[in-house]
Protein backbone atom coordinates (compact mmCIF):
# COMPACT_ATOMS: atom_id res chain seq x y z
CA UNK A 1 0.00 0.00 0.00
CA UNK A 2 2.69 2.59 0.99
CA UNK A 3 4.57 1.86 -2.30
CA UNK A 4 1.11 2.43 -4.21
CA UNK A 5 1.28 5.66 -2.42
CA UNK A 6 4.74 6.51 -3.02
CA UNK A 7 4.05 5.99 -7.11
CA UNK A 8 0.73 7.42 -7.11
CA UNK A 9 1.91 10.94 -5.38
CA UNK A 10 4.92 10.82 -7.67
CA UNK A 11 2.83 10.60 -10.40
CA UNK A 12 1.58 13.68 -9.60
CA UNK A 13 4.76 15.16 -8.94
CA UNK A 14 5.68 13.80 -12.72
CA UNK A 15 2.16 15.17 -14.29
CA UNK A 16 2.14 18.94 -12.50
CA UNK A 17 5.67 19.39 -13.05
CA UNK A 18 7.48 17.29 -15.44
CA UNK A 19 4.34 18.08 -18.15
CA UNK A 20 4.11 21.88 -16.86
CA UNK A 21 0.22 21.53 -15.47
CA UNK A 22 0.97 23.24 -12.65
CA UNK A 23 -2.99 23.40 -11.80
CA UNK A 24 -4.58 21.11 -13.66
CA UNK A 25 -4.01 17.77 -16.02
CA UNK A 26 -5.58 18.34 -19.05
CA UNK A 27 -6.32 14.40 -20.13
CA UNK A 28 -7.97 15.26 -23.22
CA UNK A 29 -4.06 16.06 -24.52
CA UNK A 30 -2.51 13.73 -27.00
CA UNK A 31 0.46 15.31 -25.24
CA UNK A 32 0.27 14.78 -21.71
CA UNK A 33 -1.36 11.35 -22.55
CA UNK A 34 1.46 10.53 -24.38
CA UNK A 35 4.05 11.58 -22.01
CA UNK A 36 2.15 9.87 -18.98
CA UNK A 37 1.90 6.19 -21.47
CA UNK A 38 5.51 6.63 -21.89
CA UNK A 39 6.18 7.24 -17.80
CA UNK A 40 3.76 4.82 -16.60
CA UNK A 41 3.84 2.00 -19.31
CA UNK A 42 6.77 2.13 -21.46
CA UNK A 43 9.30 2.79 -18.70
CA UNK A 44 7.00 1.67 -16.03
CA UNK A 45 4.78 -1.58 -16.01
CA UNK A 46 6.28 -3.00 -19.50
CA UNK A 47 9.70 -3.14 -17.24
CA UNK A 48 8.25 -5.96 -15.21
CA UNK A 49 6.14 -8.92 -16.49
CA UNK A 50 2.24 -9.15 -16.13
CA UNK A 51 2.50 -11.10 -13.07
CA UNK A 52 4.10 -8.84 -11.31
CA UNK A 53 2.03 -6.92 -8.61
CA UNK A 54 4.26 -3.29 -9.78
CA UNK A 55 2.20 -4.22 -13.21
CA UNK A 56 -0.78 -2.79 -11.65
CA UNK A 57 0.61 -0.51 -9.33
CA UNK A 58 1.74 1.99 -12.10
CA UNK A 59 -1.45 0.95 -14.05
CA UNK A 60 -4.26 2.46 -11.17
CA UNK A 61 -1.95 4.96 -10.90
CA UNK A 62 -1.83 6.03 -14.52
CA UNK A 63 -5.49 5.50 -14.03
CA UNK A 64 -5.97 7.88 -10.96
CA UNK A 65 -3.92 10.90 -12.31
CA UNK A 66 -5.81 10.27 -15.97
CA UNK A 67 -9.21 8.36 -15.58
CA UNK A 68 -9.63 8.17 -20.03
CA UNK A 69 -6.69 6.43 -21.15
CA UNK A 70 -8.02 4.21 -22.88
CA UNK A 71 -4.25 2.10 -23.67
CA UNK A 72 -4.28 2.19 -19.82
CA UNK A 73 -7.17 -0.40 -19.31
CA UNK A 74 -6.11 -2.28 -22.02
CA UNK A 75 -2.95 -3.31 -20.64
CA UNK A 76 -4.34 -3.37 -17.19
CA UNK A 77 -6.72 -6.23 -18.56
CA UNK A 78 -3.34 -8.47 -20.11
CA UNK A 79 -2.75 -9.97 -17.19
CA UNK A 80 -6.66 -11.51 -16.98
CA UNK A 81 -7.08 -11.59 -20.49
CA UNK A 82 -3.20 -14.20 -20.36
CA UNK A 83 -4.64 -16.29 -17.32
CA UNK A 84 -8.13 -16.45 -18.76
CA UNK A 85 -10.04 -14.72 -16.00
CA UNK A 86 -12.37 -13.01 -17.97
CA UNK A 87 -14.15 -11.50 -15.46
CA UNK A 88 -11.95 -9.24 -14.87
CA UNK A 89 -10.50 -8.51 -18.05
CA UNK A 90 -13.29 -7.81 -20.30
CA UNK A 91 -14.77 -4.69 -18.23
CA UNK A 92 -11.36 -3.32 -18.62
CA UNK A 93 -11.41 -3.87 -21.75
CA UNK A 94 -14.45 -2.44 -22.29
CA UNK A 95 -13.42 0.70 -21.18
CA UNK A 96 -10.88 0.69 -23.46
CA UNK A 97 -13.37 0.34 -26.30
CA UNK A 98 -15.39 3.42 -24.39
CA UNK A 99 -12.01 6.08 -24.89
CA UNK A 100 -10.67 4.65 -27.98
CA UNK A 101 -13.07 2.85 -29.98
CA UNK A 102 -11.69 3.35 -33.25
CA UNK A 103 -8.31 1.55 -31.80
CA UNK A 104 -9.62 -0.97 -29.49
CA UNK A 105 -12.69 -2.54 -31.11
CA UNK A 106 -11.41 -5.22 -33.45
CA UNK A 107 -9.18 -5.67 -30.50
CA UNK A 108 -11.83 -6.41 -27.98
CA UNK A 109 -13.49 -8.88 -31.02
CA UNK A 110 -10.14 -10.82 -31.44
CA UNK A 111 -10.28 -11.74 -27.46
CA UNK A 112 -13.90 -12.55 -27.86
CA UNK A 113 -13.21 -15.03 -30.55
CA UNK A 114 -9.83 -16.54 -29.44
CA UNK A 115 -9.73 -16.40 -25.94
CA UNK A 116 -13.57 -16.48 -24.34
CA UNK A 117 -15.08 -18.34 -27.45
CA UNK A 118 -17.98 -15.88 -27.47
CA UNK A 119 -18.29 -16.47 -30.88
CA UNK A 120 -21.74 -14.31 -31.35
CA UNK A 121 -19.84 -11.24 -29.34
CA UNK A 122 -17.13 -11.54 -31.41
CA UNK A 123 -19.05 -11.02 -34.91
CA UNK A 124 -20.90 -8.49 -33.25
CA UNK A 125 -17.87 -6.65 -32.46
CA UNK A 126 -16.22 -6.92 -35.92
CA UNK A 127 -19.12 -5.72 -37.25
CA UNK A 128 -18.98 -2.43 -35.46
CA UNK A 129 -15.58 -2.49 -35.91
CA UNK A 130 -15.84 -2.59 -39.62
CA UNK A 131 -17.92 0.32 -39.66
CA UNK A 132 -15.56 2.03 -37.05
CA UNK A 133 -12.50 1.51 -38.89
CA UNK A 134 -13.29 0.02 -42.11
CA UNK A 135 -11.14 -3.10 -43.99
CA UNK A 136 -8.90 -3.11 -41.05
CA UNK A 137 -6.56 -5.75 -39.30
CA UNK A 138 -5.88 -7.01 -35.87
CA UNK A 139 -2.66 -9.57 -35.09
CA UNK A 140 -2.12 -9.87 -38.38
CA UNK A 141 -5.66 -10.61 -40.42
CA UNK A 142 -8.20 -9.05 -41.95
CA UNK A 143 -11.66 -9.20 -40.02
CA UNK A 144 -13.24 -11.06 -42.62
CA UNK A 145 -10.89 -14.07 -41.44
CA UNK A 146 -11.73 -14.04 -37.52
CA UNK A 147 -15.72 -13.88 -38.82
CA UNK A 148 -14.78 -16.59 -40.75
CA UNK A 149 -13.71 -18.57 -37.56
CA UNK A 150 -16.23 -17.62 -35.72
CA UNK A 151 -19.14 -19.05 -37.90
CA UNK A 152 -16.88 -22.03 -38.26
CA UNK A 153 -17.29 -22.72 -34.64
CA UNK A 154 -20.98 -21.82 -34.45
CA UNK A 155 -21.64 -24.38 -37.55
CA UNK A 156 -23.02 -21.73 -40.20
CA UNK A 157 -20.62 -22.89 -42.85
CA UNK A 158 -21.63 -20.65 -45.69
CA UNK A 159 -21.22 -18.00 -43.48
CA UNK A 160 -17.55 -19.22 -42.56
CA UNK A 161 -17.10 -19.82 -46.35
CA UNK A 162 -18.06 -16.48 -47.53
CA UNK A 163 -15.56 -14.60 -45.03
CA UNK A 164 -12.80 -16.85 -45.50
CA UNK A 165 -13.14 -16.20 -49.58
CA UNK A 166 -13.36 -12.14 -48.95
CA UNK A 167 -10.45 -12.95 -46.70
CA UNK A 168 -8.84 -14.54 -49.66
CA UNK A 169 -9.71 -11.42 -51.61
CA UNK A 170 -8.64 -8.71 -49.05
CA UNK A 171 -5.08 -10.56 -49.29
CA UNK A 172 -5.03 -10.47 -52.59
CA UNK A 173 -7.01 -7.62 -54.03
CA UNK A 174 -7.74 -9.54 -57.11
CA UNK A 175 -4.03 -10.76 -57.93
CA UNK A 176 -4.15 -14.28 -58.07
CA UNK A 177 -0.41 -14.55 -58.02
CA UNK A 178 -0.19 -13.17 -54.82
CA UNK A 179 0.34 -15.58 -51.65
CA UNK A 180 -2.27 -15.87 -49.23
CA UNK A 181 -1.56 -16.71 -45.31
CA UNK A 182 -1.08 -20.43 -44.79
CA UNK A 183 -3.86 -20.03 -42.00
CA UNK A 184 -6.51 -18.74 -43.97
CA UNK A 185 -6.05 -21.64 -47.15
CA UNK A 186 -6.37 -24.13 -43.75
CA UNK A 187 -9.36 -22.88 -42.23
CA UNK A 188 -10.93 -22.90 -45.97
CA UNK A 189 -9.99 -26.54 -46.00
CA UNK A 190 -11.20 -27.59 -42.89
CA UNK A 191 -14.53 -25.32 -43.63
CA UNK A 192 -15.25 -27.60 -46.55
CA UNK A 193 -14.17 -30.39 -45.10
CA UNK A 194 -16.92 -29.94 -42.47
CA UNK A 195 -19.10 -28.73 -45.58
CA UNK A 196 -18.29 -32.20 -47.05
CA UNK A 197 -16.97 -30.57 -49.94
CA UNK A 198 -13.92 -32.70 -49.93
CA UNK A 199 -12.26 -31.70 -54.08
CA UNK A 200 -12.47 -28.22 -51.92
CA UNK A 201 -11.24 -29.26 -49.03
CA UNK A 202 -8.14 -30.74 -50.52
CA UNK A 203 -7.50 -28.33 -52.70
CA UNK A 204 -7.29 -26.01 -50.02
CA UNK A 205 -5.56 -28.17 -47.62
CA UNK A 206 -2.93 -28.55 -50.50
CA UNK A 207 -2.71 -25.41 -50.93
CA UNK A 208 -1.52 -24.38 -47.13
CA UNK A 209 1.22 -27.32 -47.34
CA UNK A 210 2.66 -25.75 -50.11
CA UNK A 211 3.48 -22.79 -48.33
CA UNK A 212 4.09 -24.31 -44.99
CA UNK A 213 4.80 -27.79 -45.35
CA UNK A 214 5.26 -28.66 -41.58
CA UNK A 215 1.81 -27.35 -40.29
CA UNK A 216 0.49 -30.24 -38.23
CA UNK A 217 -2.99 -29.15 -38.69
CA UNK A 218 -3.24 -28.73 -42.27
CA UNK A 219 -1.49 -32.97 -42.37
CA UNK A 220 -4.31 -34.03 -40.33
CA UNK A 221 -7.12 -32.80 -42.11
CA UNK A 222 -5.86 -33.68 -45.04
CA UNK A 223 -5.44 -37.34 -43.72
CA UNK A 224 -9.26 -36.78 -42.24
CA UNK A 225 -10.47 -36.34 -46.23
CA UNK A 226 -8.34 -38.55 -47.70
CA UNK A 227 -9.69 -40.77 -44.72
CA UNK A 228 -13.41 -40.16 -46.30
CA UNK A 229 -12.47 -40.36 -49.31
CA UNK A 230 -10.75 -43.94 -48.85
CA UNK A 231 -7.42 -42.91 -49.88
CA UNK A 232 -4.30 -43.53 -47.97
CA UNK A 233 -4.13 -40.86 -45.21
CA UNK A 234 -2.00 -42.68 -42.20
CA UNK A 235 1.87 -41.03 -43.86
CA UNK A 236 -0.15 -37.19 -42.87
CA UNK A 237 -1.04 -38.62 -39.80
CA UNK A 238 2.79 -39.44 -38.97
CA UNK A 239 3.81 -35.84 -40.51
CA UNK A 240 1.25 -34.33 -38.15
CA UNK A 241 2.95 -36.41 -35.20
CA UNK A 242 6.63 -35.15 -36.07
CA UNK A 243 5.49 -32.06 -36.66
CA UNK A 244 3.91 -31.44 -33.55
CA UNK A 245 7.28 -33.30 -31.80
CA UNK A 246 9.33 -31.21 -33.89
CA UNK A 247 7.57 -27.74 -32.11
CA UNK A 248 5.45 -27.17 -35.42
CA UNK A 249 2.12 -25.33 -34.75
CA UNK A 250 -0.23 -22.49 -36.39
CA UNK A 251 2.86 -19.51 -35.11
CA UNK A 252 0.04 -17.27 -34.41
CA UNK A 253 1.21 -15.08 -31.48
CA UNK A 254 -1.13 -15.90 -29.48
CA UNK A 255 -0.95 -19.61 -29.40
CA UNK A 256 0.49 -19.82 -26.24
CA UNK A 257 -2.37 -18.79 -24.47
CA UNK A 258 -5.54 -19.97 -26.13
CA UNK A 259 -6.26 -22.85 -28.61
CA UNK A 260 -7.77 -21.72 -32.23
CA UNK A 261 -11.21 -22.97 -33.71
CA UNK A 262 -10.54 -26.75 -34.62
CA UNK A 263 -6.66 -26.45 -33.55
CA UNK A 264 -5.62 -30.16 -32.94
CA UNK A 265 -3.93 -31.49 -30.74
CA UNK A 266 -1.00 -34.11 -30.34
CA UNK A 267 -3.05 -36.35 -28.43
CA UNK A 268 -6.17 -36.30 -31.76
CA UNK A 269 -3.32 -37.45 -33.87
CA UNK A 270 -1.95 -40.33 -31.94
CA UNK A 271 -5.90 -41.38 -30.90
CA UNK A 272 -6.35 -41.63 -35.28
CA UNK A 273 -2.78 -43.21 -35.29
CA UNK A 274 -3.82 -45.97 -32.09
CA UNK A 275 -7.62 -46.47 -33.65
CA UNK A 276 -6.37 -46.70 -37.24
Amino acid sequence: MAKSLLLFLSGFCFAFYCLGQPSKIDCSSKQVQDSLITHYIDNGAATFSYNNPKWHVYLDSLIAICPTIARAYQQKALPYIKSGDFGRAFPLEDKAVEYDPVRWIGYRAFLKCIFSKDYEGAIADFDLAQKIVPNSFVMDHSYCFYKGLCFLELKNFKKAERNLLEDIQIQTKGDTAKNVHYNTLLYCGIVYYEMKQYKKAEAYLKKCLSQFSQLPDAHFYLAMVYKVEGKVYKPHLEFAKKAFEDGYKQNEDNEAYAYYPHQITLYEVLEELKNN
